[in-house]
Order: structure tokens, then C-alpha cells, then sequence
């Protein structure tokens, strides 16, 4: 490994890496090739005629959009096609995604009977670059279109230019000053699965260049996009963590890509963020010419790892691994559709995995010859595996007995059907699945965490004992029980709902959430927008990095607009000096990144003035202001006391609000975001603060902790609109809830954010929470940074919920500003390990 993980980290961390600048001698003269500026006129008659094709994409209507809904195909785009696949490559221009420049492959799939592509692919996007630099194409054309039964040829050239993504921390570890002219070729012959990547590097200077074939570290990089819809697998490991390998796949349920340097294993880097980075053994171009090389193989095969598997071994003109066909039932023995087959050698070794087809019906390989391992697995029920011995090719697979848990939510004197969050949890703790399976269990022990809009969920486990918790959110009891069934036994749980915290006239906002849209998330977007709703939210906001998503329309096609009203924003997202919420954003399809901000190679203050421009005139929030790759406050160098940064050409202080509580709470934060916010306040801004879960994977990471609560003077969701939101951040009539409610109002019935006189005032500060918290904390009044007061919270009024009630007392000066706080206990059970807590944005002092 060239650059093991602990060395990637410490250039990410330090910059503190990288080759010296190598001196260009004078040029020598070479050209490339450029080809047909549209190739073939009918690419997709390639299956019938027998072919491989290559030709311009005349209405992007003739071809199915990729899958993800990511980097859209478009008229002008090439498409190569044979009996078997097709690839489409990217025009030149303005490219969606991280590499921004176009000649890019955008969609790898299953050519149908008609000769098109099926809409299949979700290829999302791989950086191929020499050193941190890509073509910025100059022509995109048709080198060779197949029409003589040899290959079909789509040929990019351009110059090496710096990656965007790149060009920052990993910039340090490669060379980026070759500004070389390059060719990459994408060629398909008839009959393969098979796309070859060949690079043409035109060397017009004197000296051979080496890009790592013949020293230490290596400039071939493969940066990989792939995390939000495929899985990352390799032939030794399976889907556990990523290493060194002679191939990588890509792994969907719908169709699959492996990607194999033709020169040597590929060798991993690093893996953060949604982003797989590998280096290529590397190649020498020679002096005063053009050194063309074969790369890279994309071998494109499915459904699921099998049939990747079984590409790759067809390509490499390998024989089939046997086939063992089988089927899947439950103990009854009635067929199961959707269940994981998961193959094992005799040693353990992971091999293969399919799912069964609507008949429970399988087939997967293993190697010939050999006896296998074969392991059915379904949420809630158990297998012990099956070996299949060397001689036979028919498994059947049946799961252990059962037993059902029916779930029925409803709210005491309300709704009957309820949006809940289900989670079981059996008392004796369940095998953990194996890494290598590339299936996650549930966290904190759980079997189930179910996100239902309509409060009705069956659900199966194992036989015997199980802890049976239906909730939502912050403002409601919590149903709590324990219950044992047995074996073919339906429990039925009839869970009601006391709604015990009074939050009249307020509603609350996440505005930090990542679902596939963004490339370090994995989570469907309608399983976010549930899973905010089940928890009570009522302002979902999508927050895709430098995308634009509205939950609106899924908040409807679920029909729970009653509940919920969803938002459209993205998260400005640099590579270098900062994270930003834009609330809102709207959707523009068909422009860059569906209506993102192209904030590249511009400096802060222009990029928030561009955001200022926008017709949504939206509030600008810093996000994660001091993290440790994306925060503001940490690019900058603000002095926490002074409000003062650093460097001041970065700076800008034209935002609104601050997110300083991601996924934690007052405490959590004292010392950084809290502080960074009161220095800010005291320097003089009128800057408000928010709080966001900045999920990214719903199962580790719940949607709504903390949230940002307004007072609208109304409960329904339907009455609002991206405007009165973004209003109401901008208003700092607010308060960030992170399982407490608060409430306070000034003197004369103001709200936070509003300009009390100098003087002696008496607010009214409320804490609630659900009778299930406890709220044994403290309530601290902070003026202008210092803490002036700290009283105990105690329990007040009838009923299941905690109140805390009092009329607080404070001395204000000229130019003082004043916010309240309150801590409480463990989320547990709902949120373990998140600690609740409130606190109120500011008044201020004229």
C-alpha cells in the first residue's frame, strides 16, 4: 500500500506531503487523433447488425435515464453500444458531480431486446486522473464507430487540469503540474462485457515522465463515487472493509460494474466520506511522443454480486463457477421472495450473494469442485446454513420457526393512525451478521427500527422475549412494554399515544439531512423524510451536498402533509473553507447540479453574494462551523473571543445563522460552536443559532436531533411555506430543542430575537419534556457570554409530562444580549446516548 490511511489522514490534517515540482523542459511536437464529431447514426442498431457502436446521442428521450436521478444524460452525449451493453459518455462542458468537466461515463448498463439500454445503471461517477489533474475536454468525438465489426471508439482530449474535489489536502500527496495533453479512449467491441479505459499521453517535453510504475508512490488515481447507491466488494474480502485487490466491484440489486487496472492490483488509499480512493501501478510516458496504454477494464454484469462474478469469469474466458439452485422458505414451508443467499467456501472465505426471486427460487455460484456454505438471511429470522457438498448443484434452504409482532399505533383522543417510530429488541442478543455479508444490523441491540406513517407494522423475530417501544418524538409517551411469543404466535400491540408536551403555536425544523442524493449517504429519500416524521418532526428540509432535493413531493405521495410540510435546500458543500445551508433552495432541473450553487473558483464573498442574488432570498447558514474538514470557523482561524479571523481574504460575515449544535448538544459544544456564537454576538453581529442532526444514515444517526423550534401562532404544517420558514430563521424567533421544549417570552410577551431596552426585565421561561425524560438539570441564564444565574429544574403541574415553569429576573445593559439554557438526562430509549437539552437564541439590548 502506497499511502496507508494513518499517512492520508496526516496530509489531510497537516498538508504536509507531496512530490516537489518537476521543471518542463522545451516541448517537442505531437498531435492526437480527433475523430467524428457524431459517429454512427444508429448506435442503437448495434445488437441487431451484430456490432459494437459509437454515436452521438441526438435526443437524450431515445435513451433511459440512469436510476439514481444523478448527472442526467443530455442531447449531445455519445452512447457506445453491442449486444450486451451500453456506456454513455458525457459531452465536454459543465459537468454535474465532482469532476466538473465533462467526458465522463454516466450510465454503464443492460442493453434490452430492443437495443437500448434498460435504465438499469447506477453508475454514479469516477475521478481518472494523473496526479490530481483530469482532461478538461477540448473535443469529445468518435474516434472509430464500429460500423467496420471492430471496435467502437469514443475518444475525449483535453489538457490536465486540477480535480475541484481534489484540490486541497490530496493535493499534497500527488504531483499536479503536468499540463500535459491527454486522450482517453472508451472502447467496446462486439459481444463483451467489457469497456476498455485506454489513455493517450502526449509528452512534449524531453524527458520521460513516470506517473508510478517505476517509484514509490504512484500518480494513477481512481477516485470512486459510487457509496449512495452500490456497495464496494472485492473477490478476497466480500463487502467487508475496503483493502488492495486485483478487481473492484460495484454491487446493486439492479446491475453491477467491476473496475480492474489492466497493469496490476489496484491499491486502496482511503475511504471517507462516500469516497473510495485507489492508486494504479502507474505507466512511464516517453519523451518527445505520445505513449498510449491500455488502463482499465469496466466489466459491467448482474443481477447482484453473482452475476457480476460470473462477467468477470466470462471476460476473463474462465469457466463457470457450478450453479447450485435452490429455494428459500419459511418453516411452514411456504416460499420466501427478497431473501439474501449468501456463499461461503469450507474455509469460511466469502464467495457470492443473490436474493430470491418472487417464487423464493435461486441460483448462485461457487467454485467447482468444492463444497460451499450457503446462509438465507431476512430481518427477524434465523438460519444456520446449509453446506452443499462438491457433487450436488440444489439446495434447499428453510429458516427456523417464527413468530410475529403486530404493531398498532394511535394517539389517546386523536388520530388513529399515528406516524411512530417501532423499535424491538429482543432480550438475548442476536448473532451479529458478518461484515463480509454487506448487511447492517440494527444498533443499540435492536432488531427493528420501523418508520411507519400510518402506524400499523408487523413485524417477524425469533421465538421468546422482546421489548416493544412505539413513540414519537419529543412530545409524546412513550409505549413501553416487554412480551413473550412463542413460535407461530402473533403478539398483537395495541400502542396509544398521549401527546403530553404542549408545543401550541410552534413547529420544528431540521434543516441538515442527507439522503442518496448526496454521495457519503446511502439512505432512499423516502425512508428519511419517514423517519423524520415517525420522530415528530415538522419541517423536514433535504440538505444534499451541492444538490438540490425537495421533500415536499414525498411528504405528499406519503399523505402525511398533515404532519409534516417539506423543504427544498442543499448544502453548499467547498472543498476547502466551508459547509453552508441555503434555506431555501428551489429545484432547477436542468442546470447545474439540478439548480446547486457553483461555487467553485470563486472566493466566500463572492459565493455569498451570489447566494444574496438568488430569487429564493434565502438564509445562509455556516454549518458545522468547526469541523475538522468543512468548517468555516476552522478555515478561517476565528478567535472565538473576539469574533476575529485570522485570514481575513477568506472571511466573510455576510450569514444569518450558525449551526452551532450538528448531532450534539449545549455541552458538547461549550468550548468550540458555542463559544465561536457568543464571540460573534459580542462582537456586535445579529447572528442566530440553529441546531441539525446533519444525518447522513438514519440508523445511526437520528433525523431531528437537535431541531430548531418556531413560534408561527399555528400547528398546521399546510399553512407554510418555504418563505415563512426561511422568515422565521431569519427572525430568530426561536429555539433549538434537543429532546427538551423550550419556550420564553420577554417582558412584554417578546420572543427571542427581539430589542428589549436597557434595564431590569422578568422573563418567563418554560422547559417541558415527556413524562419517559427525566429533567433533573439546570436552567443557566447566560448574558453576553457569562452565566449570571443557574437554577435547578423541577417537575411542575398535572399530568404525565415534566414542566418547569419560572419568572426569571435579569439585569440587561446597553449592548447586552441574553439566551437561556437548559440540560436534561440520556435520550434513552429513544435516543441512546444523545443527552437532551434546550437553549433560546438571543435577546438583544439596544
Amino acid at each position: 500500500m502506497r499511502y496507508p490511511y494513518f499517512a492520508l489522514a496526516t496530509c489531510f490534517a497537516l498538508l504536509g506531503c507531496g512530490d516537489d515540482e518537476v521543471q518542463v523542459d522545451p516541448p517537442c511536437a505531437a498531435s492526437l487523433e480527433v475523430g467524428d464529431a457524431n459517429g454512427h447514426a444508429d448506435p442503437f442498431g448495434a445488437k441487431a447488425a451484430g456490432q459494437a457502436r459509437a454515436g452521438r446521442i441526438m435526443a437524450a428521450a431515445d435513451i433511459v435515464a440512469p436510476a439514481h436521478g444523478r448527472q442526467p444524460i443530455e442531447t449531445g452525449d455519445f452512447v457506445l453500444a453491442n449486444s450486451k451493453i451500453a456506456v454513455v459518455i458525457e459531452d465536454g462542458g459543465l459537468s454535474d458531480g465532482y469532476a466538473r468537466f465533462g467526458g465522463e461515463i454516466l450510465a454503464v448498463d443492460k442493453i434490452g431486446e430492443d437495443g437500448k439500454p434498460m435504465g438499469l445503471s447506477y453508475y454514479n461517477e469516477t475521478l481518472v486522473g494523473l496526479g490530481v489533474e483530469m482532461p478538461d475536454p477540448s473535443s469529445v468525438t468518435v474516434l472509430r464507430d464500429g460500423s467496420d465489426g471492430g471496435e467502437a471508439v469514443v475518444r475525449v482530449i483535453g489538457r490536465l487540469k486540477v480535480i475541484p474535489f481534489i484540490d486541497g489536502p490530496l493535493s499534497q500527496l500527488f504531483k499536479s503540474d503536468y499540463d500535459l495533453e491527454v486522450a482517453y479512449d472508451y472502447v467496446l467491441v462486439p459481444d463483451s462485457e467489457r469497456l476498455l479505459i485506454r489513455m493517450s499521453v502526449v509528452n512534449d517535453t524531453e524527458q520521460r515522465i513516470d506517473f508510478g510504475a517505476e517509484k514509490s508512490s504512484s500518480d494513477e488515481l481512481y477516485g470512486f463515487f459510487h457509496y449512495s447507491r452500490n456497495q464496494l466488494v472485492t473477490p478476497a474480502a466480500g463487502f467487508a472493509e475496503a483493502s488492495d485487490s486485483d478487481w473492484l466491484g460495484f454491487v446493486s440489486d439492479r446491475w453491477s460494474f467491476a473496475w480492474r487496472n489492466l497493469d496490476g492490483p489496484l491499491e486502496f488509499g482511503i475511504e471517507q466520506s462516500g469516497f473510495a480512493l485507489y492508486f494504479g501501478p502507474g505507466f512511464v510516458a516517453d519523451a518527445c511522443g505520445i505513449t498510449t496504454s491500455d488502463r482499465v477494464e469496466l466489466i459491467a454484469g448482474g443481477p447482484y454480486y453473482d452475476g457480476l462474478r460470473e462477467a468477470v469469469r466470462r471476460v476473463d474466458g474462465a469457466a463457470s463457477w457450478r450453479a447450485i439452485e435452490g429455494t428459500v422458505s419459511d418453516s411452514e414451508g411456504n416460499a420466501m421472495a427478497g431473501v439474501w443467499v449468501h456463499a461461503m467456501d469450507s474455509e469460511g472465505a466469502y464467495l457470492s450473494r443473490v436474493k430470491t426471486d418472487d417464487s423464493g427460487a435461486f441460483t448462485i455460484h461457487t467454485p467447482s469442485g468444492e463444497s460451499a456454505r450457503l446462509v438465507a438471511q431476512q430481518q427477524g429470522y434465523l438460519h444456520p446454513g446449509v453446506d452443499v457438498a462438491a457433487t450436488e448443484s440444489n439446495a434447499a434452504l428453510q429458516f427456523e420457526p417464527a413468530a410475529r409482532i403486530h404493531v398498532s399505533a394511535s394517539e389517546l383522543n386523536g388520530a388513529s393512525k399515528l406516524p411512530v417510530r417501532i423499535q424491538i429488541i429482543p432480550s438475548v442478543k442476536l448473532p451479529a451478521t458478518p461484515a463480509a455479508f454487506g448487511v447492517l444490523d440494527e444498533t443499540n441491540g435492536r432488531l427493528y427500527q420501523q418508520f411507519e406513517m400510518h402506524g400499523d407494522f408487523t413485524a417477524v423475530v425469533p421465538p421468546g422475549e422482546h421489548r416493544i417501544l412505539v413513540s414519537r418524538g419529543y412530545e409524546y409517551e412513550i409505549y413501553d412494554e416487554t412480551i413473550v411469543v412463542a413460535a407461530g404466535e402473533t403478539a398483537n400491540i395495541d400502542a396509544v399515544l398521549q401527546h403530553s408536551v404542549d408545543t401550541t403555536g410552534v413547529m420544528c425544523a431540521d434543516f441538515h439531512i442527507h439522503s442518496f442524493m448526496s454521495a457519503d449517504s446511502s439512505d432512499p429519500i423516502d425512508y428519511k423524510v419517514r423517519g423524520a416524521i415517525a420522530d415528530g418532526l415538522d419541517i423536514p428540509c433535504s440538505s444534499e451536498h451541492d444538490w438540490v432535493v425537495d421533500f415536499g413531493p414525498v411528504v405528499k405521495k406519503l399523505g402525511v402533509e398533515k404532519w409534516a410540510f417539506g423543504m427544498s435546500s442543499s448544502e453548499l458543500t467547498t472543498f476547502t473553507w466551508g459547509h453552508f445551508g441555503v434555506i431555501p433552495l428551489l429545484p432547477r432541473p436542468g442546470s447545474y447540479n439540478n439548480g446547486a450553487i457553483d461555487w467553485v473558483y470563486h472566493s466566500p464573498t463572492e459565493v455569498f453574494n451570489m447566494v444574496d442574488e438568488l430569487p429564493e432570498k434565502p438564509a445562509f447558514i455556516v454549518n458545522h462551523p468547526r469541523s475538522s474538514i468543512g468548517g468555516f470557523f476552522s478555515s478561517v482561524g476565528l478567535d472565538p473571543e473576539t469574533g476575529v479571523p485570522a485570514d481575513s481574504e477568506l472571511w466573510s460575515d455576510n450569514f444569518d445563522a450558525i449551526e452551532v449544535f450538528n448531532n450534539s448538544s449545549f455541552e458538547d459544544n461549550r468550548d468550540t460552536t458555542v463559544r465561536d456564537w457568543f464571540g460573534l454576538l459580542n462582537k456586535g453581529m445579529r447572528v442566530f443559532a440553529v441546531g441539525n442532526s446533519d444525518s447522513h444514515h438514519l440508523r445511526t444517526s437520528p433525523v431531528g436531533y437537535p431541531r430548531t423550534c418556531f413560534y408561527f401562532g399555528h400547528d398546521d404544517p399546510q399553512q407554510l411555506s418555504a418563505e415563512k420558514v426561511r422568515d422565521a430563521v431569519l427572525s430568530g424567533n426561536s429555539t433549538v430543542s434537543g429532546g427538551l421544549f423550550m419556550g420564553v417570552l420577554g417582558p412584554d410577551g417578546e420572543r427571542p430575537g427581539a430589542t428589549l431596552a436597557a434595564g431590569n426585565h422578568t422573563f418567563t421561561v418554560s422547559v417541558e419534556s415527556p413524562g419517559w425524560l427525566n429533567t433533573s438539570g439546570d436552567l443557566e441564564v447566560i448574558v453576553s457570554g457569562e452565566t449570571v444565574a443557574t437554577e435547578t429544574l423541577s417537575a411542575m403541574g398535572a399530568g404525565p409530562s415534566h414542566r418547569y415553569v419560572n419568572q426569571v429576573q435579569v439585569a440587561l445593559k446597553a449592548g447586552d444580549w441574553v439566551i437561556f439554557h437548559a440540560n436534561g438526562a440520556d435520550l434513552a430509549p429513544l435516543h441512546p446516548g444523545k443527552t437532551a437539552f434546550a437553549v433560546s437564541n438571543p435577546f438583544f439590548v439596544q
